[in-house]
């Protein structure tokens, strides 16, 4: 029941967090046609995640990673967007989903070998 709580918790602080993050990165964003917002919060949730895989275990594991980073960077987000973008640049949106993926890996990556001591 504390783990669920403390998901139920992380997902609280996420959730706006993602919104928040989103509406910032969207006003300074270069360009329209690519998503930036997109990228930022789940690359930072990705880096997140990996610090937290290599530092937390338990309920604050599953705070930072299901809760948090879970709510931070959700996939129904990453879909929808993906949808618009393929429907607007088919050459967009392949270089978005591998710029996309590879920064995701690689922020998790890095942040976990960097935290794992």
């Amino acid at each position: 029941m504390i783990e669920l709580l403390a998901i139920a918790l992380g997902a609280a602080i996420g959730a706006p967090s993602r919104f928040l993050l989103d509406r910032l990165v969207a006003g300074y964003a270069p360009t329209k046609r690519f998503p930036w917002s997109l990228l930022v919060v789940n690359t930072l949730g990705s880096a997140i995640a990996g610090i937290a895989t290599a530092l937390t275990t338990g309920n604050l594991n599953a705070f930072l990673i299901v809760g948090i980073c879970g709510a931070l960077t959700t996939f129904s987000g990453f879909g929808w967007e993906m949808h618009q973008l393929w429907s607007r640049s088919r050459s967009t949106f392949v270089i978005a989903l591998i710029v996309m993926t590879a920064s995701c890996i690689a922020a998790f990556e890095l942040m976990y070998l960097a935290f794992r001591g």
